[in-house]
């Protein structure tokens, strides 16, 4: 199972990332957000990071211009959209590696999934990834509420499924039996304060979610 933590906002955060073995880490780049990251830090973080953890941009309604340039200063290996953008917006990334998100809160949010995916079918650009998490309101991701189990059974197929909402090193490998995903991401779950991460729940969370 692959592991991915979002939200970092400190070279300690790297650094425990790393030692557990984690794929991907998230920089957040929403200005609503409590981990959101200034450019320079990221720059930072990417560095430290190397070629031993791919990196992901997470970004909420941006201009596609202005995450390509965001992109290019840090160094990213992949962005995330993770609020209303639009199929029609894919071919615009250059290249880049696109996670789609979606909030997941009803049947009606799991239709949208589907008329996404296949616009971005016909126009021949689908997404790289797909990443699923719990729909609360007004709040764009990392609110560690759950995805509905009976909502779960109904997310599409994708070869690039990332789970998220709610995971936590205590529950991960529950809801592993539920579904199985691509990846699993985990933002609040493994923090000791919003924003701070706690390296010891990083290395649970990643121990739990490989046992699966």
């Amino acid at each position: 199972m692959k592991i991915k933590v979002c939200g970092l906002t400190t070279l300690d955060d790297a650094r425990s990332c790393l030692a557990a073995g984690v794929d991907w880490v998230g920089l957040n780049f929403h200005p609503g957000s409590v981990r959101r990251v200034e450019v320079p830090i990221a720059i930072a973080i990417r560095t430290a990071l190397g070629d031993r953890a791919e990196t992901v941009g997470l970004f909420v309604d941006r201009r596609p211009e202005e995450v390509v340039e965001v992109a290019r200063a840090v160094g990213l290996d992949l962005v995330q959209l993770h609020g209303s953008e639009p199929p029609e917006d894919l071919p615009k990334f250059e290249g880049l590696r696109v996670i789609k998100a979606f909030r997941v809160g009803s049947a009606d949010s799991i239709a949208a999934i589907h008329r996404y995916l296949d616009a971005a079918e016909r126009i021949g650009h689908p997404p790289f990834a797909i990443l699923v998490d719990a729909y609360v309101p007004g709040v764009a991701g990392g609110t560690g509420v759950s995805i509905a189990d009976d909502l779960l059974a109904q997310i599409p197929a994708h070869p690039r499924l990332i789970l998220a909402g709610g995971l936590t090193p205590e529950n991960v490998a529950e809801r592993l039996t539920r579904i199985t995903p691509w990846m699993v991401d985990v933002a609040s779950g493994v923090e000791s304060e919003p924003g701070r991460k706690c390296p010891h729940k990083i290395l649970s969370f990643s121990y739990q979610a490989k046992l699966t």
